[in-house]
């Protein structure tokens, strides 16, 4: 399957922020609550150089300075506020709320070196702290212009005090201002101060953004692995975030078959369907895929000029300069590639050899998992089968033996003692329950299996409880229960099969009557948040605690329920936990001992009665 790097569809859901977005939706806060300290310290260092110290600086300008730094960082503080409420996932509203920070702060440090000596003033050196900031937050792809507007900024305020237009504020002695020398050594030594300070924070902070990039894709891959077992859903966000973290034209995955006489494209991203259609599957003429697969990395630094890739022109018209493969290595040895294909002007470096490896392990850990999984699969829909057949076969024997028995009972053949009329009726028990346990067979082997035959409809939950209640009216009468049902007047659909949801009702009533020897078996239908609700409530034997964690597993029987002279399969339970889970409902249980039982079944409303 080949997945486009295009932008999301309707429908698909918003990504996950990333750690820097995170870091940087949360700095803003932060450089918030230090600007708060820097407009303070502005009107504090003011009044203490002006009277304490006797500088002759303009106290009035560098207050209003300093009150103008409160007053916009107040207006920042709301505007985050407003983003964070309204817009948390906008992350570009957040960049621009950083940059309108930047700028604002440096019009605040250009007023404040024009007022404390120009290129004289000690102030100069705070654009390195808002440099430094600006690279570590910001995108890098106009780092360098925004690092420009500092010394930009610094020598219009020296020429304007150069040229006389703005009046200078001598803070030492001499003043040096006038100093065509002493100007352009200030604005070269900051200049260079700036870039080599921008450079080096560009550079540790791309490597940071890397890192995650790297470390995000590969928990997501990791994520992927252990979330689902869908092989071609799991490689196709690998080949994505492969590609995406590397800043690669496309990525591909190629797997060998067992007989390593094919290598197909298994998940690619990035890819036309004409360059995959033309790249051939035999293995014996895909030397790229025979090199990588013996030599574990293989880099074609210029496809164009390299034997080994197939038709180079279709290559070049596909976009794609470079390709960079590793093998992927499972339990039993290589098992496919996983290549990522550099656009013009895209170069690889080791790291993205060490990030592809990594994600390659990761590719091997979700084909080996799929095998697996895809074998017990097979093992599992076989045995069921099987059982499904073998219990099949059994039910005709069954049925005519019963039939036979029931005819000697009678007294068709003869008339019988009463010793041979009660072997006769212990064998017809033993043939019903041999009869029921072929039945829950049969049903737990085809819901097991996917065969069996499922007509889903829109179905009224009452109807469907009215007639199991029925069903069990005679047998509740005659052991002397009360059988009741309490159900509203309005329609309860659910969109399911009419015989699964019988087998269900039945099955929840049928143990309720059977394991209640004196009492009543209350029936209660009703609505919740998720969906139709049914409570079948008895007051009978009860469940002992330490049976209730075991009660939906196959064949098993409580052990109050075994000393019981009623007969039963075990499989019940397990049956309707099966057809719950077909139709995303659910069940649970409370209980105690002699003291009677509640189940309560949940499953989804439908939006629409079939009347």
């Amino acid at each position: 399957m080949t997945r486009a790097p295009d932008g999301l569809s309707p429908g698909v859901p918003a990504r996950r922020r990333s750690l820097v977005e995170q870091e940087l939706v949360n700095s803003l806060g932060w450089l918030i609550s230090l600007r708060w300290l820097a407009g303070a310290a502005v009107l504090g260092a003011t009044g203490v150089a002006r009277l304490a110290l006797g500088i002759p600086l303009p106290a009035a300008a560098l207050s209003a300075v300093g009150l103008g730094i409160l007053a916009y960082n107040a207006a920042l503080w709301w505007g985050l506020g407003r983003l964070r409420r309204d817009r948390p996932g906008d992350i570009s509203a957040f960049e621009q709320l950083a940059r309108a920070q930047i700028g604002l702060d440096w019009a605040a440090m250009t007023a404040l070196v024009a007022l404390s000596g120009g290129a004289e003033s000690p102030a100069i050196i705070f654009f390195l702290f808002h440099i430094t900031i600006a690279s570590l937050l910001l995108p890098h792809r106009h780092e360098f212009l925004y690092v420009s507007i500092a010394p930009v900024m610094v020598g219009a305020v020296a020429a304007l005090e150069y040229f006389g237009v703005l009046p200078h504020v001598a803070i030492i002695q001499p003043a040096r201002y006038r100093d065509p020398l002493f100007v352009s050594a200030v604005l070269v030594f900051f200049t260079a101060a700036c870039y080599v300070m921008a450079y080096c924070c560009m550079s540790i902070a791309q490597r940071l953004r890397r890192r995650e990039r790297e470390l995000s894709g590969l928990y997501d891959g990791v994520r992927d692995v252990t979330s689902t077992l869908e092989i071609t859903d799991v490689l196709d966000r690998i080949v994505e975030a492969a590609a995406r973290v590397l800043g690669a034209r496309a990525a591909a995955i190629r797997l060998l078959d067992r007989v390593r006489s094919q290598v197909e494209f298994a998940a690619s991203w990035g890819l036309s369907e004409t360059y995959r259609d033309e790249v051939p599957e035999e293995y014996a003429k895909s030397t790229l895929d025979q090199d990588t697969l013996r030599d574990g990395v293989v880099h074609v630094e210029d496809v164009e000029h390299d034997a080994r890739v197939w038709h180079p022109d279709l290559v070049k018209d596909e976009g794609i300069a470079s390709m960079l493969s590793v093998s992927i290595v499972g339990r039993s040895g290589p098992v496919g590639v996983l290549r990522a294909y550099g656009a013009p002007g895209h170069r690889f470096n080791e790291e993205d050899v060490a990030y592809l490896q990594a994600v390659a392990a990761h590719g091997a850990v979700a084909i080996e998992n799929a095998k697996a999984y895809k074998m017990l699969a097979d093992l599992d829909r076989d045995k069921s089968q099987f059982l499904r057949i073998t219990t099949h076969e059994l039910r005709s024997p069954v049925r005519v033996t019963e039939s036979l028995i029931m005819t000697l009972a009678d007294g068709y053949a003869g008339a019988l003692t009463a010793d041979q009329s009660e072997l006769l009726h212990r064998a017809q028990r033993r043939l019903a329950s041999l009869h029921a346990l072929i039945d829950d067979l049969l049903d737990l082997a085809a819901g097991k299996a996917h065969m069996a035959r499922v007509e889903r409809r829109v179905v009224d939950m009452r109807v469907a409880v009215a007639e199991a209640v029925d069903r069990f009216q005679a047998v509740a009468r005659e052991k002397g229960l009360t059988l009741a049902v309490n159900r509203p007047d309005e329609a309860l659909p659910v969109y399911c099969d009419p015989g699964d949801l019988e087998r269900i009702v039945v099955n929840l009533i049928s143990n309720a009557v059977k394991y209640t020897k004196e009492g009543s078996v209350t029936v209660t239908l009703g609505r919740d948040a998720d969906g139709v609700r049914l409570e079948v409530a008895d007051t009978g034997i009860g469940i002992p605690a330490e049976a209730l964690p075991h009660l939906f597993r196959e064949f098993y029987r409580a052990g109050n329920a075994k000393a019981t002279e009623e007969s039963g399969t075990g499989l019940g339970l397990s049956i309707i936990k099966l057809l719950l889970e077909r139709y995303g409902g659910r069940t649970s249980v409370s209980s105690e001992e002699g003291k009677g039982t509640t189940f309560v079944v949940t499953i989804p409303s439908s939006e629409v009665v079939d009347k």
